[in-house]
């Protein structure tokens, strides 16, 4: 990614809110400041081994990412939930950790764009 390039999509994020600064603003400190919170969470359901909990994270983050049009993010995030909506997630270990250092990735660019 080259210097000043951001992961996500600023222009396309602020077109989904018409363009509202203050919004977008006030979204991304909301992410920033709860970003360890859905880290946990995705941690925490895959620690439970419980399929239906991690999709339900998975795709809470999904929705997250898709908000601020981080694409590489949301893409992460969709693979983890179909894989715990089919019932399993032997093996989603790896994935997970990849998400969560994808929303970290996320709050850390929101951040330095404040």
């Amino acid at each position: 990614m080259a210097e000043g390039e951001r992961i996500y999509d600023r222009a396309e994020a602020l077109a989904r809110l018409d363009g509202d600064e203050a919004l977008f603003n006030e979204m991304a400190e909301m992410f920033v400041g709860e970003c360890e919170a859905y880290c946990q969470a995705l941690s925490g359901a895959l620690a439970s081994g419980e399929a239906t909990q991690l999709r339900r994270e998975a795709h809470t983050v999904k929705s997250l990412l898709a908000t601020f049009s981080f694409e590489a993010g949301r893409q992460l995030a969709l693979r983890l939930e179909q894989l715990a909506a089919a019932g399993s997630i032997e093996g989603v270990g790896p994935l997970t950790q990849d998400l969560i250092a994808a929303v970290r990735q996320l709050a850390a660019a929101l951040a330095a764009d404040a």
